[in-house]
């Protein structure tokens, strides 16, 4: 059953109140001064919505080992309040691994202003008329809906907290982190020594990391860098489960403001980030910012027999 429609304006406004420092980090991101005071700002704002539903207070998962899975900062999994299914079934995942997961309260883009974010520079005003376009005439996939509103504002907080973590020095610089979706479905064979192994093959210098996803121009294989990983590139889709860094965070953050498509479309699709501009002739055909690789044969598929999309319909999220 869909939740009941809350008030849009005020969700709206504690998320412009929890993201204000967004739109400035992506003008100014090598301003290291600029982006300190934006994201003190940001950090302020966001200790007075504390107890608010949308707040980046998390729940541990009881039971997990404290001393497990330590080469991680921190484990977010991103679930709707109206979808405690979803959490029970991350719940019983993380506790057969061990993994001291934190539920992250995601965005229900159902309650949010949608104008009201373009006027403040989330979301392109070029983007509002498809938006708007009713669900059997938008791009599936890659045209906004408010599930998919929802779903991208739940990364961007999650992306915020990273980078606010990192330069106010309560994670190491180069902090790892790790963020799921509450329909992720581990492989069997999963687990932080798994983990660990598929993750030294990555180069040195990945800004992120996808455990899993869908190549959907099915030329992921022409990308191969190293045994099981791939550079990421345009027709490679979903946020499922993926590791990401500061400087992965700070990236995610400046591709996806303001959003024109979906969030997956933004970080893989550098040719579709300006809107409908052509790609340049020279462009590269991978991703380069965020630098991303995926793992293939991956170690998390998205459940989707048990749980329909939360994001493509738009009576959802």
């Amino acid at each position: 059953r869909a939740a009941p429609r809350a008030p849009r304006g005020l969700a709206t406004v504690g998320l412009l109140g929890t993201l204000g420092a967004v739109s400035l980090l992506r003008r100014r991101a090598r301003e290291l001064a600029h982006a300190r005071m934006a994201l003190s700002a940001a950090a302020a704002s966001s200790a007075r919505m504390a107890g608010q539903r949308r707040s980046v207070a998390a729940q541990a998962v009881n039971g997990a080992g404290a001393g497990a899975w330590s080469s991680i900062e921190r484990i977010y999994c991103i679930n709707m309040d109206h979808r405690p299914e979803r959490w029970k079934f991350m719940q019983e995942q993380f506790a057969k691994l061990q993994m001291p997961a934190q539920r992250f309260s995601a965005v229900n883009g159902r309650e949010l202003d949608v104008p009201r974010l373009a006027d403040a520079g989330l979301i392109a005003k070029e983007a509002l008329p498809r938006y708007f376009l009713p669900m059997d005439q938008k791009l599936f996939g890659t045209d906004l809906t408010d599930g998919g509103i929802g779903c991208a504002m739940s990364h961007l907080l999650i992306w915020r907290d990273i980078v606010s973590q990192c330069v106010s020095g309560a994670a190491a610089p180069d902090a790892s982190f790790l963020v799921i979706e509450d329909d992720c479905q581990f492989d069997p064979t999963f687990s932080e020594s798994l983990l660990r192994q598929r993750l030294s093959s990555v180069p040195d210098d990945w800004q992120i990391v996808y455990l899993g996803g869908q190549d959907l121009l099915k030329r992921q294989h022409q990308y191969q860098v190293a045994p099981g990983v791939r550079r990421l590139y345009k027709g490679f889709r979903e946020t499922t489960a993926y590791m990401i860094n500061q400087a992965g965070a700070k990236a995610c953050l400046e591709v996806c403001v303001p959003m024109h498509w979906q969030v997956d479309t933004h970080l893989n699709d550098e040719s579709l980030r300006e809107g409908l501009v052509p790609p340049k002739p020279d462009e590269k055909d991978y991703t380069m910012h965020p630098r991303g690789y995926c793992l293939h044969p991956p170690i998390v598929v998205q459940q989707r027999d048990a749980f329909p999309t939360d994001v493509q319909p738009c009576e959802h999220y």
